[in-house]
């Protein structure tokens, strides 16, 4: 049985979907992909993921409208929302972490790891 952390990416965009799968399955976690939110949802209600990224535009839907789902669906799951915008986007206070897309590869995978890293939120907190 595998213990490699579990995080599903969603991107409409196939080169940077494929790009952040191999960084991600080189750093040892098992990556799931999704090019749109329908079918992040599907994958993210049969799978255990411990972490979900989400590029902030999307064909369908709005990143942060992936964010509100998630959050509804399985609050526990942080989400990692990543834009191109110099400033927030409207709605990305949900989001648990907001990246630039331009971020470097080593800066990228420290913050998953921090993100991973944290202790898991208790009912507590999601009141």
């Amino acid at each position: 049985m595998s213990s490699a952390r579990v995080i599903l990416c969603v991107d409409d965009d196939a080169t940077g979907l494929t790009v952040r799968r191999l960084l991600l399955s080189i750093a040892g976690y098992k990556v799931l992909t999704a090019t749109s939110a329908k079918n992040a949802l599907q994958l993210l209600g049969c799978n255990d993921v411990d972490l979900v990224i989400t590029d902030h535009f999307s064909s369908d839907v709005a990143g942060f409208e992936i964010v509100t789902e998630v959050k509804r669906l399985k609050p526990r799951v942080p989400v990692l929302l990543l834009t191109g915008l110099a400033e927030p986007p409207s709605g990305s206070e949900q989001a648990d972490v907001l990246l630039g897309k331009g971020i470097m590869p080593e800066e990228f995978l420290s913050e998953i790891a921090r993100v991973l890293s944290r202790p898991p939120l208790t009912d507590a907190k999601l009141a």
